[in-house]
């Protein structure tokens, strides 16, 4: 506990220091060299209480690093994660939601939103989330398939064939697209013939 407050007190040091009259380049160095020294400790210490099972002080170091990388969604996404598993769902939302404000370029946050609303069958919530993460360029395989299971489960099966159609594009290696494909296909037909 001791070396958490050692940490957290440089950290906060250091902020107060950057706010200040800029130092000499030579001094700036300095000082940058001990924030990324005190920023990879707090990383070893999380990492060291998380395989100790103290994962809320895991938890309380996640947050320190988000103020130290606000561009990590890694850790952003991690944290989230575990709040939700300890039941604190509105929590992990905000800070799902605070990491979105923090990187808005960037498709991850949006996506593990989305799939964490999926994951618990609020496909409502899941679906503007999932369709942001995937106007990103760089959106993987996977995004489009969370996609494609949303649509599927809101009854939105064209738009379900077109994300799987895409997914199998950007990965046509992928042998659980087609499967999927050729059911949203069948239930699309047997729509078609309900409907007529």
């Amino acid at each position: 506990m001791r070396n958490l407050l050692l940490i957290v007190g440089c950290a906060v040091l250091l902020g107060s220091l950057e706010a200040q009259v800029k130092p000499p380049e030579a001094v700036q160095r300095k000082l940058t060299a001990l924030r990324q020294l005190t920023e990879f400790r707090l990383i070893q210490l999380a990492d060291e209480y998380w395989h100790t099972g103290k994962h809320y002080k895991t938890m309380a170091l996640m947050f320190v690093l988000i103020e130290y990388d606000p561009t990590d969604v890694e850790n952003i996404s991690s944290l989230a994660w575990m709040l939700d598993s300890y039941g604190e769902t509105a929590r992990a939302i905000q800070v799902y939601q605070r990491g979105i404000r923090l990187n808005p370029n960037r498709y991850d946050l949006y996506y593990d939103l989305g799939f964490a609303y999926f994951n618990k069958r609020q496909y409502e919530q899941a679906l503007p989330y999932l369709e942001k993460a995937v106007s990103f360029a760089n959106a993987p395989a996977l995004a489009w398939k969370t996609l494609a299971h949303c649509y599927e489960r809101l009854g939105r099966l064209q738009q379900s064939l077109q994300a799987w159609e895409k997914a199998k594009q950007l990965d046509p290696n992928d042998p659980a697209v087609e499967p999927n494909v050729q059911r949203v296909r069948k239930k699309l037909e047997e729509e078609r013939k309900n409907g007529s």
